[in-house]
């Protein structure tokens, strides 16, 4: 049952209404109920609804060299985010291409994660470990002097 709402939510972007999951899957069940495993599902509030949000703890293996038993997902960063990666063609890629590995298929069964897609397992990992997304640039440092500067200044802080 949860492998189903994790798919349903995952296919979805990973989030959906409450009201949606349950008219969707469980009709005339609590979502408190069929969603009690907080390791895999958070309730929140947005714009006045309830939200299911998927998760899992789960990650990527960062490691290039990784002996096989880290118990993370040995794949590349850019073959989840896409399908393809482009350092293979260029200079080679450090990072496994491959999502079935026997490796990668038992921590998918672990977790319970092996029905999703390539796509469904990217917004997963990528709501769940915040270490995924892009770095964020500082605003830049204004050091003109002058008009510009005064405005600049109070735009930029």
């Amino acid at each position: 049952m949860e492998a189903k709402i994790l798919k349903f939510i995952c296919a979805n972007q990973g989030a959906v209404d409450a009201d949606e999951l349950m008219f969707n899957l469980f009709p005339g069940q609590s979502t408190t109920e069929l969603i009690s495993n907080h390791s895999k599902f958070a309730l929140c509030s947005s714009n006045g609804k309830q939200r299911v949000v998927a998760r899992t703890s789960l990650r990527l293996c960062r490691k290039k060299d990784c002996p096989v038993s880290c118990g993370e997902l040995h794949l590349c960063k850019n073959f989840l985010y896409t399908g393809s990666c482009h350092f293979l063609q260029r200079r080679g890629c450090s990072f496994p291409h491959v999502l079935n590995s026997d490796y990668n298929q038992r921590l998918l069964e672990e977790h319970e994660l092996q029905g999703l897609s390539r796509a469904e397992l990217c917004t997963l990992l990528l709501q769940s470990d915040f270490t995924m997304l892009p770095p964020v640039s500082p605003p830049t440092l204004c050091l003109c002097r002058g008009p510009l500067a005064v405005v600049a200044n109070s735009v930029f802080g």
